[in-house]
Formats: C-alpha cells, structure tokens, sequence
C-alpha cells in the first residue's frame, strides 16, 4: 500500500463539500443585516459571554495552529505542550485582572490602533497602524498553504509527482471561499460562523483524541514510551539540554501576554463584548481553550511519531538520518498519520471541524488586517471622515488586496522548518512595539507621543529574525530567535520610558 493513502472517502468529500457550502451561505445572508461600521467590524460590540468565548476560541484555534503545533511537536514531543500552559496561565492573568483590556471595552474603539490617536496623535495611530497591517499580513502569509497541505495529506493526494501544484490549487480555492463570506458579512458572518465552526471543531477533535487513544498501535502508554525510548528527555522537558531552554519560555510568555492585548485578531474580542465584564469573562472563561488548542494538536504529532517508528517506509520518509536525527516533511505527518488512523465518515466530520478552524481565522484575520487598514491608515490620511458606507467599500476592497497577497505569498514562498518560529518572529515585529506603547499608555501619565513612535519603531528589530540564519553565517553569531525577539520586548519598552522622559507631550494626559 502506498505510505501517502488514507482512508478519506467519498462521503467524506460530501460532508466538507455540505458543510462549506453552509459557510458561505450564512455570509449571504449576514450581508442583509450589514448596515454600519460598527456592525461590520465588530459586530456592533454586543456580543454576549457564551458566543464571544466560543468566536474568541474559534479564532485562535485555526488549521494553521494545529499544523504549526503538530510541526513543532513531532520533533519535540510533549515539550511544546509548555506554550499551550503559557497561554492558559495569560488567558487567566488578563481574565482575573482585565489588565489593558477592560479599558479598550469602555472607550467603544473598533480597531487597536485607534487608541494610539485618543491616547497620544494621529501620526501615532498611522505608524501603529502601518506596522499592525505588516505584521499581521506577513504572519498570516502561511495560513493558507498550511492549510491545503493539511487537506492534501489527509485526503491522500499527498506525494506524487504533483503534490505541490495539488497544495497551491487549494490554496487558492481556500482563500476564494473565505474572502467571499468575509466580504459580504463582515463581523456578523464572522461571529456566528465561528460559533457554528466552534462546536463541529470541538467535535471533530474529540473524535480525534479518541481513535490515538484508542487505535491499537497507539494509546497513551504506547506514545509515550516510544518517545521516550528515542530521543528520551528530549520530548518532555523544555529545558533539557538540546531542548527549547529558559529564554524561549520568557520569550513565550512575553509574547502570548502582548498578543493577548494587543493582536488585533484575539484583542478584538475586547471590542466585540457587550460590557467590559463580557471582555474579562471571556479571557477568563477561554483559558482552557489556549490550552486546548495547542495540546490536542501536539497529542496528534506524538502519535504520528510513534506510528512512524513502527514503519520503515515512513521512518525512511520523515527521519533519513534516524528517529533521534532531524526530521523532515513535519508537515505532512499530522495530517497524514490522522487521515490512516480515523474510519471514512468520522473522518469528514474531524476534516470538516478543521476547514472550520481554517476559515474562523482567516475569515477574523482578514477582516482585522483590512479594518486596520481602511481605519487607521486610509481614513486618518484623509482631512475629511470618510461615510459609513466608504469605510465598508474600503474594507472589503483591503480583504481582497490581502487575499491576492496570501494567493502570491502561498504558492511560492517555501515553508521554513519551524512554522512556529515565523509566526512568533513576524508577530512580534508589532507586539514587541505595540504592547509597551498600549501599557503605557493605560497606566503611566508620562508616557509621551514620542515614546509611544519610538517604541513602535522599535519593534521593525524583529524583521531581522526573518534572515537571522543568513546573519547568524556572515557575522560569526549564534544569537536565536528566542533571544531576539525577547530582546526586542524589553528594548522597546526601554524606547518608551526613556524617549517618553525626554520629550514629554506638552500637554500631559488628565490636564
């Protein structure tokens, strides 16, 4: 039998084929009920406990977060399982204490950066918003791929002499059938898909747990044993040696703490809630979800390693140089193992719970990205506010923009090792900047217009993290990503205090 098939089947093809169709439809029809800005981007912030929790959940709970954790789990095992506890531990922190977010709730805001301008200036909001759109379009610049490779190797289609030209056609129908339900239904579509894709992921994934708990060549003893007999402490301790170490941990919760204020597509769940008690119950309440998201997927790269222990052909496949060497084709293994393991039916129901998971991202990522874009960078350049109905035709015509961007980025930029580390390196090209210039501004008077741009600026250091590797060989270094990025954390919030201090605001918050 081929290594690459699965058992995905015809009535598999149906039950995503059914369920994407309700999709778009439902952005059909939220498109009647779309009649001003703040229906469009934010659901006109009414949106209760239950649905905020399960959209906020839905969002950060994408295919592309599945894939990247899978990834990153395949080569170390349980370790990773450290960042979904990070984000639990945040999720609690800015639940407990509305640290941040509480204050976005009640200023009404529809957009992140639109703080920057009644905190500090216009040109503040501009460059925020700027460097908010760069980041977020260039960290988004994988979701798409990530996704159709998972489709590829799940369905089967994966490794024959077209495989690549396979991934890239999906990719672009993906990103067609997003962009046609987000176009038209804004937040609305947006907020009610994600719930709906919120209880068939959930689904979905329990159904998964199940059949690697269950399968006769797997379950948790057998996992965890054939880690441990391979690459031993490795796959467990995030500080052993060789492992992920101390800096990657501060590194981690310095950016899911930023992320969680600050990055437009999980901080806007601040701005959808009712009251800023929904706001904080909603961090509070999704903290296990943080968990969730990362854990499962990392459960599903345990078992795909251990079932590639245990054949030859796959060994030869994923670990050329040995199960204790460096693996290759980490994106396929997910998807693949999933695809042999789960009977044909089940099996569309999980894949259908994960194209939901695709969509709920990209559908709350384009829509922020654009609204940032068409809010506060268009509409601040303009000397006159733009009309309602002009600020939802520039939207929509960003979410296209972006949209033709991914297909470009999709189907030719080549997939880096660590997927992780791309996501972490691009996202905190704006976090690294933006969380110092928001903190400081909820809670220091001080903190001046000049040192909200500096420490913005600032955050653009982490761009080299895209060619650390490339400096890392020219300069004779060894400096790692995790080191940048979490230097870059406290070298922008040194810019704020420091800049801030030097050149104070002439006229200082509360006079």
């Amino acid at each position: 039998m081929d290594i690459f098939s699965t058992n995905f089947s015809t009535i598999d093809w149906v039950i995503v084929g059914v369920y994407l169709l309700g999709a778009v439809a439902v952005g059909v029809i939220a498109n009647r009920y779309i009649h001003s800005v703040s229906a469009y981007l934010v659901g006109g912030g009414e949106s209760g406990t239950s649905l905020n929790v399960a959209t906020y959940i839905g969002t950060g709970l994408g295919l592309v977060t599945l894939m990247y954790a899978s990834m990153e789990s395949f080569s170390m095992g349980f370790a990773y399982v450290t960042v979904a506890v990070i984000g639990a531990i945040v999720g609690v922190i800015l639940g407990s204490t509305g640290l941040v977010i509480h204050r976005l709730r009640e200023l009404n805001l529809l957009t992140i950066p639109e703080y920057f301008e009644k905190r500090y200036s216009r040109r503040v909001r501009i460059v925020g918003g700027v460097i908010c759109a760069l980041a977020g379009i260039l960290n988004m610049g994988l979701f798409p791929k990530m996704g159709a490779t998972f489709i590829t190797y799940v369905t089967g289609y994966g490794g024959g002499s077209g495989h690549e030209n396979t991934i890239n056609l999906i990719t672009t129908l993906l990103i067609v059938l997003v962009l046609v339900y987000t176009v038209l239904g804004g937040m609305v579509s947006v907020i009610v898909t994600d719930y709906i894709q919120f209880v068939v992921l959930s689904v979905g994934m329990g159904i998964g747990v199940y059949f690697v708990l269950t399968h006769p060549d797997l379950g948790w003893t057998t996992i965890t044993d054939t880690m441990a007999a391979q690459r031993g402490e490795l796959m467990f301790n995030p500080v052993a040696e060789g492992g992920y170490g101390w800096t990657w941990i501060a590194f981690m919760f310095m950016l899911f703490l930023s992320a969680g204020i600050c990055w437009a597509p999980e901080a806007s769940r601040a701005l959808t809630a009712k009251n800023s008690a929904v706001t904080k119950r909603t961090f509070l309440f999704a903290a296990p979800g943080q968990f969730v998201r990362l854990a499962i997927p990392a459960l599903w790269a345990c078992a795909a390693f251990c079932l590639v222990a245990q054949n030859a052909e796959l060994m030869a496949h994923f670990f050329p140089d040995g199960m204790d060497g460096a693996a290759r084709h980490a994106e396929q293994a997910m998807p693949l193992v999933i695809g042999k393991i789960m009977p044909a039916g089940l099996l569309g129901i999980l894949v259908a719970g994960l194209m939901a998971a695709f969509m709920s991202t990209h559908d709350s990522y384009l829509l922020c990205w654009s609204s940032v874009i068409s809010r506060d960078i268009i509409a601040p350049l303009k000397r006159t506010t733009p009309d309602e109905r002009a600020q939802i035709k520039t939207t929509r015509i960003s979410i296209v923009c972006i949209g033709v961007f991914l297909m470009v980025w999709g189907v030719w930029y080549k997939l880096p090792d660590s997927v992780w580390s791309y996501m972490a390196i691009t996202g905190t090209i704006y976090l690294s900047g933006a969380a110092p210039a928001l903190i400081g501004g909820v809670y220091w008077k001080r903190a001046s217009s000049a040192g909200a741009m500096a420490a913005l600026f600032g955050g653009l250091v982490s761009v080299c993290g895209l060619f650390r590797e490339q400096a890392n060989e020219a300069l004779g270094w060894n400096i790692s990503n995790p080191q940048l990025g979490l230097f870059n954390f406290l070298f922008c919030a040194v810019l704020l205090v420091v800049v801030s201090l030097a050149v104070p605001d002439k006229k200082p918050v509360g006079e």
